[in-house]
């Protein structure tokens, strides 16, 4: 089982890939400066090497669709197909008093956390763009 989890912060985007079946990280990454308009700094690691650069990434939708190509990448990527991610794990700050344990998400869940970020009004947000990015991304997983 290879798990996906995504710290997706207000000007970030952190991930690393899990292989479960013996516990070790297979790609790691970071895109800083999202939404600047001098562009963005990327940083990946994978079994077959590193890269690292500026790239444009005006919004976590880009962030993600970077995250994805370099998962996926013939020369550097961790998986030949997106479709070996079996989950995505993502850090909200805060879930109120409606999560306080680990929740599947689905619509009512997005919309729940959309209904809670007057309570993280600088984290909440861009977490939401994460998953919801990652939901497009990786649809049913």
């Amino acid at each position: 089982m290879k798990i996906l989890v995504i710290n997706s912060g207000s000007s970030s985007l952190k991930f690393q890939l899990f292989d479960m079946a013996d516990g070790r990280a297979l790609a790691r990454g970071l895109v800083e400066r999202i939404g600047e308009v001098s562009g963005a700094r990327a940083k990946y690691a994978g079994p077959r090497g590193e890269s690292a650069g500026e790239i444009q990434a005006p919004d976590h939708s880009a962030a993600l669709a970077y995250m994805a190509g370099r998962l996926a990448d013939r020369e550097q990527g961790a998986v030949t197909s997106l479709d070996e991610v079996d989950a995505v794990g993502h850090r909200v700050v805060h879930g109120g008093e409606k999560f306080v344990h680990a929740a599947p998400i689905d619509d009512a869940v997005e919309s729940a956390i959309e209904s809670l970020c007057p309570l993280a009004p600088l984290h909440n947000p861009p977490n939401l763009a994460g998953i919801r990015a990652a939901r497009r991304y990786f649809p049913g997983v």
